[in-house]
């Protein structure tokens, strides 16, 4: 090292290089003064802002339409002025229409407070703007649902309950005027309980667009009622054919005595209990059978959907006798009987599916000359459709004849379909 600083060629390249060093630090700060003796030109420096944008107007006559909530501008100064308005509040920007009416204007972006030294270049000079008469008005609220068929079988929503049933809205005449509705939309898809929704307060017109004008509130609540509406009623047994020959019905009980009934009100306000058709066609002993419960018309579900019935039955004692068959016992057939429909109400009609003809084919059993004085006005075949509701039914054939005779037929029932008279 020694060495190195005895040598005369370093110690003249360290030289130069400090020599250099001291030069160039002394040449900017030179630089440097000047520049600030001299001053900036008024463009010399730029800041670039986004600025609120108020409008003066006479807010209790008009509505103000198509002015932008800011404006982008440019501001030049001196270097240090920019550095100054940078930590200053930014100017006021405005549109003046303090003595506009009604009317389309090309407003011209003014300035307030202003910093001195500082120029302002708004990227838009002009804002095209529009004055409206201003009109307030009072509309009812309306609900819709939506959703309603993706509601779970049973379940129906009652009316909505409003957080208010009227609102005022404030806005542009002719806006106003458009007005037609004001609604609130809904969803009500897999709900299972009542439930509370803010929602969206929206105007349309005539057509169902929606308006676009400022609500206040712009929201509300709406609660919907969630109902699985439902009715527990008595069952009964409505037998369906005859039991096979040589059998004889003992009893017939439903193991549950009642069921309930998932439907809209007004269909369980009109049931009183549940019939259970019973087919005891291909019933021979004892036996515990399963029926469907069958539903009203507008009947969701019932619960249970199935219903046990336990069916008694015992064979018939074939009868015995050691006197001779009366020589004079005879039959007697009549064919095409007609049949009758008793029990309809005065507005109501009845036709036959089957028979389509409405008759019947009876052999009458008796004495050979009792039957010689027996016509067709001493028999009775008739249906008993009462209780029955509009649409198809399977009814049981009910035959009168004298009491000294027996009868036979192979039609022991109707199906018939009940509807209302036409005028």
């Amino acid at each position: 090292m020694d060495r190195l600083l005895k040598s005369p060629w370093f110690v003249k390249v360290t030289a130069f290089l400090i020599a250099l060093m001291m030069y160039t630090t002394v040449h900017i700060n030179d630089q440097q003064a000047n520049e600030e003796d001299q001053g900036l030109p008024t463009n010399g420096e730029e800041a670039f802002k986004t600025v609120n944008l108020d409008a003066e107007y006479d807010e209790d006559k008009y509505v103000l339409l198509g002015m932008p909530e800011t404006v982008g501008v440019r501001f030049q100064g001196t270097k240090s002025d920019i550095m100054r308005f940078n930590l200053q509040r930014a100017p006021k920007a405005y549109i003046d229409l303090r003595d506009k009416g009604p009317g389309q204007y090309e407003a011209e972006v003014k300035f307030e407070n202003l910093p001195s030294g500082i120029e302002a270049f708004p990227r838009e000079s002009t804002i095209d703007v529009t004055l409206h008469e201003k009109k307030t008005e009072t509309f009812p609220v309306t609900v819709q649902l939506l959703g309603e068929n993706e509601l779970q079988k049973g379940y129906i929503a009652g009316t909505p309950q409003l957080q208010t049933e009227e609102i005022e809205i404030t806005g542009a005449k002719d806006m106003i005027d458009e007005i037609a509705y004001v609604r609130v939309f809904v969803n009500v898809a897999d709900a299972k309980e009542t439930f509370t929704r803010e929602v969206k307060v929206q105007a349309l017109n005539r057509s169902f667009d929606p308006i676009d004008i400022n609500i206040e509130p712009e929201t509300m609540n709406v609660t919907v009622p969630i109902e699985n509406p439902s009715k527990e009623v008595p069952v009964s047994i409505d037998e369906k054919g005859s039991l096979p020959d040589g059998h004889e019905l003992k009893s017939i009980t439903p193991v549950q005595e009642k069921v309930a009934i998932h439907a809209p009100q007004n269909v369980l306000d009109e049931l009183d209990s549940i019939a259970l058709p019973v087919d005891l066609s291909n019933i021979t002993e004892d036996e515990t059978i399963e029926v469907d419960v069958p539903l009203p018309d507008g009947a969701f579900y019932a619960s249970p959907g199935k219903v046990r019935v336990k069916v008694d039955v015992e064979q018939k004692e074939e009868e015995t006798t050691t006197e001779p068959e009366s020589e004079t016992a005879s039959s007697k057939t009549f064919n095409d009987l007609p049949i009758k429909v008793v029990g309809l109400d005065d507005n109501e009609e009845a036709k036959f599916n089957t028979p389509t003809q409405g008759t019947m084919d009876i052999t009458v059993n008796g004495n050979e000359k009792d039957l010689e004085n027996l016509s067709e006005e001493n028999i009775t075949a008739f249906v008993d459709a009462e209780d029955l509701s509009e649409g198809q039914h399977d009814v049981k054939i009910n035959v009168d004849v004298p009491d000294q005779f027996t009868f036979e037929s192979q039609l022991t029932e109707v199906t018939l379909t009940i509807s209302k008279r036409t005028a």
